[in-house]
């Protein structure tokens, strides 16, 4: 117990053990006041500039990158919510089925959307974002690595879509690409990873398959990325059709 003299301001220390249960009084070795001292007193007022003193050593969550929405400007004809939610996203999922209704690959359709993590820099980063939510995608955008990672690990990305100049000074390229490359076989089939490169052709195979990816875009044609992206994953899907039936999972 920690006793606080009123005239000098020394600190006494007392030890609990040997005070008695009630009120008591010592002598301050400094300025010779006699000090009353009430354990319960005492007590309460340690505990208190304690928990002032101490730190806030919680677990403070890492920033994830966050779900992408459309301008005000896109949305400003789209009809106001009546406060019905669940049927708004019960109309959404309706008329995502009846999109996808006429395509030729039947396996395309899927419960809830896709969704789909942009790392790129800021050049295309807005650009991407937004051709790809009309789409109906799920899309998420992330400024830096940390966000990118924080993402990646918090939730199941179908799409991650990865620009070669994403966050140079904390080498994106290099740490998302691993990301990658360290998921089991199982979750890496699972994941459709695009690369955006200056060093490409759009679509090239041969390209995809050196740089790891399952999908590589010229910058020239980044307007071009949701028909690119829909007919890669069209024979993506197409390929892996059988192993998808066999483990009972649905296409990407």
């Amino acid at each position: 117990m920690v006793v606080t003299c009123p005239k000098c301001e020394a600190r006494l220390q007392v030890d609990e053990a040997k005070a008695p249960a009630r009120e008591f009084s010592v002598r301050c070795p400094k300025c010779e006041t006699s000090v009353e001292v009430n354990p319960l007193t005492a007590t309460a007022d340690q505990n208190a500039a304690f928990s002032e003193a101490s730190p806030n050593t919680g677990f403070e969550r890492p920033a994830s990158a966050p779900r992408f929405s459309r301008r005000a400007s896109d949305q400003k004809d789209e009809p106001a919510s009546d406060g019905a939610p669940i049927l708004n996203e019960l109309a959404k999922m309706l008329a995502a089925a009846l999109k996808t209704a006429d395509k030729p690959n039947p396996e395309r359709l899927r419960i809830g959307q896709r969704k789909l993590l942009v790392c790129s820099s800021p050049a295309y980063r807005e650009s991407i974002a937004e051709s790809l939510i009309k789409e109906d995608y799920d899309v998420f955008v992330a400024e830096n690595l940390a966000q990118a990672l924080g993402r990646m690990r918090e939730d199941r990305m179908d799409i991650v879509i990865l620009d070669a100049n994403f966050d140079p000074l904390e080498q994106g390229v290099a740490f998302i690409t691993r990301e990658v490359r360290l998921m089991r076989p199982s979750e890496r089939r699972r994941l459709f990873f695009v690369y955006i490169t200056s060093n490409a052709r759009t679509m090239d195979l041969h390209a995809a398959f050196l740089h790891h990816v399952n999908l590589v875009v010229n910058p020239s044609d980044v307007e071009q990325l949701p028909e690119a992206l829909d007919v890669s994953l069209r024979h993506y899907n197409e390929l892996y059709a059988p192993f998808n039936r066999a483990a009972e999972v649905a296409p990407i």
